[in-house]
């Protein structure tokens, strides 16, 4: 079996039933199978992952909720690498392990429990429920000149917006949502080149779009932006207003059934990273 077909075997498993808490599912590589590229052949519909373990030294701050599940299936001195993911309620994990006959790759789908099972602080933002309700760990990088991208359009940006793109960087919510980040994929350094100042006036401007062609913007009518409101528009043109910013209205649409989009109905939620791969 070659390595793309390994990782298409893998990705049967993850859609099918989750695994039970405490029965990780181990799934040994092709022999020979080389780590840097199941590693790519998961991040590309996964994202980017986290280490776990390297050099055979295992991370002693993991938790359930940090990757935890993968690791327990192997003894001391037996795991030498592990790269991992949160998707939906299951763990995905990527590494290589001791064997009488050298090192041997594998993947291991694990247990995940609801990051936001024990709710949400009271004083939570938008961008820390969202956080809480992912199980996201930020990853270390290049922040966003904010001054300067807002310098240049003429108007400040929603503090709940900005916030979020600090903390999760280009990516996708439930492989669903998707955020306009300045620098992230197909987006460059500014993605609102071209709208002005007259903004303030009443206009739209996109901040994100889903699946389905569904366009997701901001009213821009009040004069503070942390006022302006959502509206969505179709492919068709319709359009829906909602009486929110783009924080609540992300996680409405992961949580809230009322509202009617589809990941509302998940089992589990996740942030698919865009970043580059960190081996």
């Amino acid at each position: 079996m070659e390595t793309s077909a390994f990782v298409e075997a893998v990705w049967r498993v993850i859609q099918g039933n989750p695994p039970e808490r405490g029965h990780p599912v181990v799934m040994e590589a092709p022999q020979g199978a080389d780590l840097h590229e199941l590693v790519a052949g998961f991040g590309a519909w996964a994202g980017r992952h986290r280490n776990l373990a390297m050099g055979g030294f295992v991370d002693p701050s993991l938790t359930e909720r940090t990757g935890l599940p993968l690791v327990e299936p192997f003894g001391a001195a037996e795991l030498l690498e592990m790269r991992g993911w949160g998707y939906r309620n299951r763990w995905l994990g990527c590494g290589l392990v001791a064997t009488p006959h050298g090192p041997r790759a594998v993947a291991v789908i694990a247990h995940r429990e609801d990051p936001a099972s024990a709710g949400f602080p009271e004083d939570a933002s938008w961008a820390e429920r969202l956080r809480i309700v992912t199980g996201w760990e930020p990853i270390p990088g290049p922040r966003v000149d904010w001054l300067s991208i807002e310098a240049e359009l003429g108007t400040r940006l929603p503090g709940d917006y900005k916030e979020i793109v600090d903390l999760f960087g280009a990516g996708s919510f439930d492989e669903y949502v998707e955020l306009a980040v300045p620098g992230g994929p197909g987006a460059g350094r500014n993605p609102w080149k071209g709208y002005g100042p007259d903004l303030v006036s009443g206009g739209r401007l996109p901040w994100g779009w889903s699946e389905y062609e569904l366009g997701l913007m901001w009213s821009t009518g009040a004069t503070e932006p942390d006022e302006w409101t959502v509206v969505t528009q179709s492919d068709g043109g319709d359009e829906q207003h909602f009486d929110c910013g783009a924080g609540e209205f992300i996680l409405r649409m992961l949580t809230d059934v009322q509202l009617g989009y589809p990941m509302s109905y998940a089992s589990g939620h996740f942030f698919v990273s865009y970043g580059p791969l960190d081996f």
